[in-house]
């Protein structure tokens, strides 16, 4: 799920009295997930079924590669209904109100899943879930989006690396090559818009996988070679797609209906598709008549210039983030964490800054 757990407990508070448990479709457990039929009071069980849930959750791994060929998804999806039945066999009503959050956050990563079973299905929709390279952290505590299991962050390893990490990412980048032949075959669902930024995504591993092999070129024989055949296998896969591309005409999104479930039964959100909407442009409206101030208060001062290149752009936006960060720390505002401060250095800035600032006003809500 694509919120981080802080800002889904916030909301499980929130939503605890408004929203009804959630439950996904019908259908008869397996014996493998179907061990508790009776009604239980317990926590300790809410944990081991929690401890159950995630093994079951990760994909089967065949040679360090996550299977998420059609079979295996059908028979995971068959699966989950029993799974969220020995859920609502708990009841948490008698618990603090810090174990039923538990309860609810359980139930949202299953609802999750079903939603990702149903209606995303990105492992038959979306090629940029194939991708695996993280060179830089993700500037939300864990990774935003569908994220494909097994997959690797380089930013996590000491470097110069070890004798042991370097035999660890030679294992793990090997596997690649076998991943995204396994994509080909998996990705039959037509959603255009998503297969042209998988195009983009892939491209984008292309050049990490090409940075790393200079940054670690020499330290291991085994390493420089699984590096090389990961990229090859990643631009060979790039080729693919962009063959295929024509073909692909059909929409992305997943409709308004679907979106309304998603937010209440998966980020635990009690507003509609239509709510939000309202929401987004009412904000929209108040950050026009704050430009149109702002530019009311400054008309007699001289028209600012434009900026004249890439690399002044770059230094005056770096200017600006320490100026910004460094107002949010004197001022007390929030504590600022180092990913935090990276990640709006990192490309595609000037996204990152608004995405990032309206995430700031919500923590100052929150705290």
């Amino acid at each position: 799920m694509s919120c981080s757990l802080r800002w889904q407990t916030f909301l499980c508070l929130a939503a605890v009295l408004a929203l009804a448990a959630g439950c996904g479709p019908g259908g008869a457990p397996s014996e493998k997930a179907a061990g508790n039929a009776a009604t239980s009071t317990s926590y300790d069980d809410l944990v081991a079924l929690f401890e159950a849930w995630r093994e079951f959750e990760r994909p089967e791994m065949v040679y360090g590669v996550p299977d998420y060929a059609s079979g295996a998804m059908a028979a995971q999806h068959r699966e989950l209904a029993g799974y969220q039945q020995r859920l609502a066999a708990i009841d948490p009503s008698g618990w603090p109100v810090s174990q039923q959050i538990d309860h609810h956050l359980v139930r949202a990563e299953m609802n999750g899943l079903d939603f990702d079973q149903r209606v995303r299905r990105p492992w038959a929709r979306n090629p940029a879930f194939y991708t695996t390279i993280f060179p830089s952290q993700s500037d939300v505590p864990a990774h935003e989006g569908p994220v494909i299991h097994g997959w690797i962050d380089l930013w996590t390893y000491e470097y110069p690396l070890s004798e042991a990490d370097a035999a660890e990412l030679a294992a793990r980048i090997g596997t690649v090559a076998a991943l995204l032949e396994q994509a080909r075959g998996n990705l039959v669902e037509d959603a255009r818009d998503l297969w042209v930024m998988g195009i983009r995504a892939m491209k984008g591993q292309s050049t990490d996988l090409q940075n790393f092999a200079s940054r670690v070129s020499g330290q291991s024989d085994e390493l420089d070679a699984a590096i090389v055949a990961a990229r090859e296998a990643t631009d060979a896969f790039i080729d693919w797609l962009e063959n295929e591309a024509d073909s692909k005409t059909g929409p992305s999104g997943v409709g308004a209906d679907n979106y309304t479930w998603y937010l209440q039964n998966v980020h635990l959100v009690p507003y509609t598709w239509e709510q939000q909407e309202t929401l987004m442009l009412r904000e929209l409206v108040r950050s026009h008549a704050s430009l149109r101030l702002e530019e009311n208060r400054n008309r007699k001062l001289p028209e600012q210039t434009r900026i004249a290149s890439a690399e002044a752009y770059d230094r005056r936006f770096n200017d600006a983030v320490t100026e910004y960060m460094k107002f949010l720390e004197e001022e007390e505002i929030i504590s600022v964490r180092d990913y935090e401060d990276a990640a709006l250095r990192a490309p595609n800035r000037a996204f990152q800054l608004r995405r990032w600032t309206a995430r700031v006003l919500l923590r100052g809500q929150l705290s």
